[in-house]
């Protein structure tokens, strides 16, 4: 168990910021996520690794169009998201990246999470029946591995 904050953690290595993953989805919230990200990351000297995850169909017989073909369309339709993030973090150049994971082929986010290489986790809201959360929010808190956080547009703005 973890014995120090980990949003503060990293201000304590001197040169070193804070690691910041960013899971991206099309929305404001989404791009609130990734801006939070940025100004944190230039505060700080950190770095940010932007993911789009891609969900892939099960494979059935019979289907029009074919799932392999639907898969690269979603693929390409997340990679297109990347690239927009990546547009919002060109201020902090070098020390920003992006990932594209594919469901059942890539690692897990909480398998990026789990690993222990970023200190902090944010996530855009999705709006629910009297609420804002994540369905990964709990899963990604379980691991117990840095600050996890939920980013909701109307309320950063």
């Amino acid at each position: 168990m973890r014995t120090t904050d980990p949003a503060t953690e990293s201000a304590d290595r001197p040169g070193a910021g804070r690691r910041i993953l960013v899971l991206f989805e099309p929305g404001r919230s989404g791009e609130a996520a990734v801006e939070l990200a940025r100004d944190l990351a230039s505060r700080d000297l950190g770095t940010v690794t932007v993911v789009g995850v891609a969900p892939r169909t099960p494979i059935t017989r019979g289907c029009l169009p074919s799932a392999r073909d639907y898969d690269a369309t979603v693929c390409e339709a997340v990679a297109s998201d990347l690239e927009r993030a990546g547009d919002l973090l060109r201020a902090i150049g070098s020390r920003a990246e992006s990932r594209l994971l594919v469901e059942g082929r890539d690692p897990s986010l909480e398998d990026l999470v789990s690993d222990g290489r970023f200190d902090l986790v944010l996530l855009p809201a999705r709006r629910r029946l009297l609420r804002a959360g994540h369905p990964v929010a709990a899963r990604l808190r379980a691991i117990g591995r840095g600050d996890v956080r939920i980013v909701d547009a109307r309320a950063w703005a």
